[in-house]
């Protein structure tokens, strides 16, 4: 049986570039093409595909979100991210979605190809560049100290809540917010964790934070 996919991209001449190469490959049938993300979400909707290939940057809703949908609603449907933006932090937030892979648009045919492939076969994708990034961020990661469990057992529980929300990219206005505290309380408890954690500056907290995520909080 093919395998179905369905191609988003509000540049037409890609879109079209992007179906002449899979349409190539017997085992892909090529169900649906959409322009704009409203448009994306009726056709993978009514075609349920097997596979969506997904811009991340389109005028009317970015790629990332419109992954938050797709899985809500097609769980078993391949995600495959592919855009020019080589950063950190779009890479992160994609995969966070649930995308199953990320691909950049300067990528040759053969490479789009396998990609495809080893999406739909159930692994990860991420472009070499991509995880060459990914890979370094985490080592860098890594060299960081790691403080002891008395350490952690010392934090309180709104600093607990800090720490995760930091893991998790949110400024100091988002934790405002999801925590009902003011600004100074923020950096109160910032203050706080470095000097419990053995961080130095708010550069090494956030890089414990989101090395650390949410992991070592509940112990």
């Amino acid at each position: 049986m093919k395998k179905k996919i369905v191609i988003v991209d509000d540049h037409r001449l890609f879109l079209e570039g992007m179906d002449g190469i899979l349409a190539s490959v017997e085992d892909f049938a090529i169900v649906g093409r959409a322009y704009s993300a409203e448009s994306a979400i009726g056709v993978i909707r009514m075609a349920r595909p097997h596979l969506v290939i997904l811009d991340i940057t389109m005028p009317d809703m970015n790629g990332i979100d419109v992954t938050k949908i797709i899985k809500l609603d097609l769980p078993d449907t391949k995600v495959l991210i592919l855009t020019m933006h080589l950063h950190r932090r779009m890479i992160i937030e994609a995969l966070k979605a649930g995308a199953d892979g990320y691909l950049l648009k300067d990528s040759d045919s053969k490479e789009v190809i396998d990609a495809v492939k080893i999406v739909l076969s159930g692994l990860i994708y991420l472009s070499p560049p991509v995880s060459t990034l990914i890979v370094r961020d985490y080592i860098r990661k890594l060299d960081m100290p790691i403080p002891d469990s008395a350490h952690l057992n010392d934090l309180s529980v709104r600093e607990r809540e800090v720490l995760s929300l930091i893991s998790e990219g949110a400024d100091t206005r988002m934790i405002c917010q999801r925590l009902c505290i003011s600004r100074n309380t923020v950096d109160s408890h910032r203050r706080s964790l470095m000097q419990k954690l053995g961080c130095e500056n708010l550069t090494d907290l956030m890089r414990f934070a989101i090395r650390e995520g949410a992991v070592n909080l509940d112990e």
